[in-house]
């Protein structure tokens, strides 16, 4: 079990420093209604999880350090599941699985919205790679796809993540074969919509999307039970000596609450203190 500690942190406190870059404190004005949600249930994903550890390193705090209380989710449509039917949850997923999720919304953080402009320009803090990875030569079909992620797939990257290629025309070498890709069920979505896209444009090509977690799907590829990995975090030192990799798409984190919450922003230093128990009641929130 995690040691917690209880501490209520101001909303009127002036611009703190956290990891270097400037964030900004969340309105002074009381949030009318918040205390009435009681104690703040924390939903969180599990060890492996590029996401949880995305998440982690961006507000500042070991993973290994999320309070005890927290519910532990194994995929984003779990997390959206947990706080949509709870209305004093709080959690994080993909920017681009927000958008279409009922029952829950987005807050803004330090006044900054998670929506691509935002992380295209840096102004959203909260943001992280999704990339592909493989060991060894990429076969010919493999070559082909990943060709078309990063040219003219950056179109259909573009509607929901940053692009970070311009898309360019493709002209696919109609390969046959089976391609399999393992890893982050935040960016399973997007590897679906371009795996679809890309065999609309070459029949002669399956791609199976398989959706658990950036470190199995990092591990997968190294041992050879997948193709190509995708990973919502950056990849570790090891990772980047054992595996090749592109960086296909930037992805914000967006922070997520039920609806019936009238939270409408928050900071990063409150969200450091929510996830390592440090606060546990909403009504904390409103204090000063």
């Amino acid at each position: 079990m995690f040691e917690k500690k209880i501490l209520i942190l101001s909303l009127a406190a002036s611009a703190l420093l956290l990891g270097g870059c400037g964030v900004k404190n969340a309105s002074s004005e009381p949030v009318e209604g918040l205390e009435n949600l009681g104690a703040i249930q924390p939903v969180s994903r599990e060890e492996g999880s590029g996401t949880g550890s995305a998440f982690a390193e961006l507000i500042g705090f070991e993973q290994d350090n999320t309070t005890a209380e927290a519910i532990i989710a194994e995929s984003t449509d779990a997390v959206i599941a947990a706080v949509a039917e709870n209305s004093a949850a709080i959690g994080y997923i993909s920017m681009g699985a927000a958008a279409d999720a009922e029952n829950i919304k987005a807050l803004t953080v330090s006044g900054e919205e998670a929506a691509v402009e935002n992380v295209q320009d840096g102004s959203y803090s909260l943001s992280r790679p999704f990339s592909l990875a493989w060991s060894g030569t990429l076969s010919e079909l493999e070559q082909d796809f990943l060709t078309y992620v990063l040219g003219s797939g950056q179109t259909i990257v573009g509607q929901s993540y940053v692009a970070v290629e311009n898309s360019t025309a493709f002209l696919s070498g109609q390969q046959e074969g089976t391609i399999t890709i393992h890893g982050s069920s935040s960016a399973a979505p997007l590897l679906e919509e371009l795996a679809d896209a890309y065999m609309d444009i070459n029949p002669h090509a399956v791609i199976e999307v398989t959706a658990s977690d950036s470190t199995s799907g990092l591990n997968d590829a190294m041992q050879g039970r997948c193709d190509i990995a995708m990973s919502s975090r950056e990849l570790k030192d090891y990772e980047k000596e054992l595996l090749d990799y592109e960086v296909i798409a930037q992805d914000g984190i967006a922070i997520i609450v039920n609806d019936a919450n009238p939270l409408r922003d928050i900071t990063t230093t409150q969200l450091k203190s929510i996830f390592t128990g440090e606060i546990t009641e909403w009504g904390a929130m409103n204090q000063s």
